[in-house]
């Protein structure tokens, strides 16, 4: 018997799934219905061996580290499935260090970021800071000739992070007749939607041809710092810049810098070194910026396709101990 940690609406509409599961993989599912953990027994807490940390369990249990402590509680956790990607806190070090596995829904939203990625390239293409700017001050004025944008066809767009996320915005630019270079440690398969695939040693090449560069890794050891003062050097001038990743992937003052001097020409950033963005940050009144507070993600089908995944995940590791989308790099 598999004990599993889930919100009373999640077992309500899993239920049906729950019981095919058990009935293709023999095994017998036993869902923990929580609405806070007051509703927790001492016994519930000694025998839980799965989670599916979604967003409504975070809700319920009052944030984010409110639920690590539940999980640091739980004395048989063998699994947590995580309703969102990123799994650079600190804390869930310690799980992996533990020996609890983890798993989590890289494309639950890679949907929503890609197209949240591509409104910024495309404000920024089309310049509309420069009319955002004067519509507040209710100013008519036209774009100056020296701004007048080039072709999206004649560019190229480099995407540091060729997952679920990168490969959805290489789909959508190209579409837009951009050029697409992706940056990843595996070889191109067929499936992928950018027209190269590197290997993250040629970097500091394909920054070279960049007239954009957006960044959709996952922080990880390897990719903190990545996007240095050094590379951001590389870009050709005039360049612009995505981040819908983490902020600590990307020296944030050397971009800023380079903003001010208009060595890049523009930004668009959804995440940050601090977060919330500290309000005396100099990117607040930049005039070539664009900021969203981490929010790219959002999306009403989040939750489902979170879910999807998780019972995907549930039946494999039912049947053969094996996780759809383990996630164990640091």
């Amino acid at each position: 018997m598999t004990r599993i940690l889930l919100t009373a609406n999640l077992a309500k509409a899993s239920q049906a799934q729950l019981a095919d599961i058990a009935d293709r993989t023999g095994k017998t599912i036993d869902p923990c219905v929580t609405t806070d953990t007051k509703t927790l027994t001492a016994k519930d807490r000694e025998t839980i061996e799965v989670v599916y940390a979604s967003s409504e369990l975070f809700a319920q249990l009052g944030g984010f580290l409110n639920c690590f402590d539940l999980l640091d509680s739980l004395p048989k956790l063998r699994w947590v499935h995580l309703a969102f990607a990123g799994i650079d806190h600190p804390r869930f070090g310690s799980l992996l260090d533990r020996g609890v596995r983890l798993s989590n829904s890289p494309g639950a939203a890679a949907e929503p970021i890609a197209h949240t990625a591509m409104a910024g390239l495309l404000s920024l293409a089309r310049r509309f800071p420069y009319f955002a700017e004067r519509q507040r001050n209710h100013i008519w004025e036209r774009l100056p000739r020296e701004l007048t944008a080039e072709d999206l066809s004649n560019q190229t767009l480099v995407i540091y992070g060729l997952g679920t996320i990168g490969n959805e915005l290489a789909r959508l630019a190209r579409a837009f007749g951009l050029y697409v270079i992706g940056v990843r440690r595996s070889r191109q398969t067929e499936d992928d939607k950018a027209n190269k695939v590197v290997h993250p040693e040629m970097l500091d090449l394909v920054l070279r041809q960049a007239n954009w560069l957006a960044v959709t890794a996952n922080l990880t050891r390897q990719t903190r710092g990545a996007i240095s003062s050094d590379r951001l050097d590389i870009l050709p001038i005039g360049a612009h810049v995505i981040n819908v990743a983490r902020g600590p992937i990307l020296d944030q003052n050397a971009l800023i810098a380079r903003l001010q001097s208009g060595a890049i020409s523009g930004a668009y950033l959804d995440v940050f070194e601090t977060e919330p963005l500290p309000s005396d940050s100099l990117l607040w009144d930049l005039p070539n910026v664009i900021i969203t507070p981490h929010t790219s993600w959002s999306a009403k089908g989040n939750p489902e396709r979170a879910r999807a995944i998780f019972l995907k995940n549930l039946e494999r590791w039912l049947d053969n101990g094996e996780l759809v989308t383990e996630a164990n790099e640091r």
